[in-house]
């Protein structure tokens, strides 16, 4: 897949920010965001490869295409793979850790709709309010729904366990 037919793709997508309490991603929905998106991962603020082929490098065959609201952390494809798995990543020591978030570009663009819908947000929330979806059974079906639709448990996993962590915080500080 080259750049302009991953933008197409991209650009198809109805919101390109999605929050879901304090997180979100902000999609690279045109093909100057997606050029802008690769900085400082793939090539540098002069265009110059960054990629490697050693462990723990920055692969090149990744392609930017999100971007992490609350740490900054990129969400990438793996071009080589026709299914487009997309994963993100934490740079660390010297060292990129990737974890998997969906088996497919299709799978995540749907999940992220699926997050927007329920989250119904328009920005990060830095405290629960009467729209916050707090009902633990229909953020269980949410997450059961995400992770069958995206087949990746422990991504999701973790999402959901930070979306809980900050619904509790708020529960202690404000005794709701």
């Amino acid at each position: 897949m080259n750049k302009l037919t991953l933008a197409k793709q991209l650009s198809q997508v109805q919101e390109n920010e999605v929050y879901f309490g304090p997180q979100g991603f902000v999609i690279a929905s045109s093909e100057s965001e997606l050029e802008n998106a690769q900085q400082g991962y793939s090539v540098d603020d002069e265009g110059l490869a960054l990629s490697v082929e050693e462990l723990g490098g920055w692969e090149p065959h990744w392609l930017v295409i999100a971007q992490d609201t609350e740490l900054g952390d990129p969400y990438f494809v793996d071009v080589n793979d026709p299914q487009f798995p997309v994963y993100t990543g934490v740079y660390g020591e010297g060292v990129w850790e990737s974890t998997q978030v969906a088996s497919s570009l299709a799978a995540f663009l749907q999940c992220l709709s699926l997050l927007s819908k329920s989250g119904n947000q328009q920005g990060p929330q830095f405290v629960p309010d009467e729209n916050s979806l707090t009902d633990p059974g229909q953020l269980a079906q949410l997450q059961q729904d995400i992770v069958v639709l995206c087949g990746c448990e422990s991504f999701w996993a973790l999402f959901f366990d930070c979306y809980l962590d900050w619904l509790s915080d708020e529960d202690d500080e404000f005794d709701l």
